[in-house]
């Protein structure tokens, strides 16, 4: 059996694949939530609410990241299934001069309307003001992540994850030890996203070196418009609720939401990678007119090894859990935990059939993606009465659009 296995692992480049980059986001994940619980421990409940409600606005300018990078890696996936190398050094070039010039015109945009965003969540201007120069990075770290994931160089897009934790974790800690606290970590969310963009081109110096073959990137734009309002979409489903939770919620009530939000989370980055490999997998196989809805079934499958065991964990050990990662402050988020576990897993399924469609460049699935987000929002405005309500109404959200994408993908004949 196990020579089996072995056997097969050597055999399957998709299954190799997924396993460096799972290990990668894995140990990416596993520093980020050490990040995770030890300000929540460190700061208490009302200080890691403001970490949260700031991480949600990361989380939603990360849109730009995720859309540029799954927009670069469909292009350098084509380019690399030719051996156009040129071109790809010509993309990251250009790329790079292009989008610091609109980062810097998001900054700004950013800067002039924080005294109305500090209004509405009921924070002081500061921690926004801290924040604001990741958006340069968020706009230019896709560049050297969709070009390695493109390339299929998953050992170099595992280590730049890693690079981004390791720094956020050690800075972090070490920036609140001196006194900075939420600042502090704050500052090191930063100095995450600013040294793995630099660190980005390492993997890349031989492609970066290749005399550059001039095209129309404006093709790259464009097809990243529908990526934009799927990740958009996606986006806002696991993050417009921890801001709707703090600004109808006291302090203390965000602060155990976000905790409780930040272990279900675990489900999705554990999951990450594996939409991130078969992405430029079922692309390649599209443009080569063959069969890839395979790749979408085994994707979903290994999801579910992971998922499966971690919510029957969580709705078990949900004491021990909290206990651990979170100490004895956060007590109150126990009843929370085994629900965002389901909420997590749905969103990851979701996620990856997400992927999968745009993979094959279709596009009509986002109407259903701005109409689920439209309902998640008013369904909180309406049911909010307790936490529990809030994450009652995310699960039954989340469970209605994954049986609607998933079956309107499977029993479309035409994906192959």
């Amino acid at each position: 059996m196990i020579k089996k296995l072995i056997s097969y692992y050597k055999k399957s480049r998709f299954l190799k694949d997924n396993i460096i980059l799972f290990i990668g986001s894995i140990v990416s994940g596993v520093l980020g939530f050490i990040f995770h619980f030890y300000m929540g421990r460190i700061l208490g409940p009302a200080n890691y609410g403001i970490l949260g409600v700031i991480l949600s606005i990361i989380y939603i300018f990360s849109i730009g990241l995720n859309t540029l990078q799954i927009g670069i890696t469909k292009f350098t996936s084509d380019f690399n299934a030719k051996k156009e190398y040129s071109k790809v050094s010509y993309l990251i070039n250009r790329s790079v001069k292009k989008l610091t010039i609109y980062g810097i015109m998001l900054l700004i945009i950013f800067i002039l309307i924080t005294p109305l965003l500090s209004k509405f969540l009921n924070i002081t201007v500061t921690p926004l003001l801290i924040i604001s120069p990741s958006i340069i990075f968020l706009m230019l770290l896709p560049i050297n992540r969709g070009s390695l994931q493109g390339l299929q160089r998953f050992k170099g897009l595992s280590l730049n994850l890693v690079i981004e934790g390791t720094v956020k974790l050690f800075s972090g800690i070490l920036l609140v030890l001196l006194g900075f606290g939420v600042y502090g970590a704050i500052i090191s969310i930063v100095l995450s996203y600013a040294i793995s963009f630099f660190a980005g081109f390492y993997p890349l110096k031989d492609i970066i070196k290749i005399n550059k073959k001039k095209f129309d990137t404006k093709k790259v734009y464009k097809f990243s418009l529908p990526i934009l309002i799927a990740l958009i979409s996606l986006t806002l489903m696991y993050s417009i609720d921890l801001i709707l939770v703090k600004h109808f919620f006291n302090a203390v009530e965000a602060g155990y939401y976000t905790a409780a939000s930040s272990l279900g989370k675990v489900l999705f980055f554990a999951t990450l990678s594996i939409s991130q490999v078969m992405f430029p997998k079922v692309s390649e196989l599209y443009n080569k007119n063959e069969k890839h809805k395979h790749l979408l079934i085994k994707s979903l499958l290994i999801n579910l090894i992971i998922i499966i065991p971690a919510i029957i964990i969580y709705y078990l050990f949900p004491r021990l859990i909290v206990n651990i990662l979170f100490g004895p402050k956060f007590l109150e988020i126990i009843p929370y935990i085994g629900p965002f576990a389901v909420i997590m897993g749905l969103f990851s399924l979701i996620y990856a059939i997400t992927l999968y469609k745009l993979s094959i460049n279709k596009k009509r699935f986002l109407y259903i993606l701005i109409l689920f987000n439209i309902l998640q929002i008013i369904l909180i405005i309406i049911f909010h009465s307790s936490l529990i309500q809030v994450i009652n109404v995310l699960i039954f959200y989340m469970l209605s659009l994954f049986i609607t994408m998933f079956l309107l993908t499977i029993l479309n004949s035409k994906n192959g």
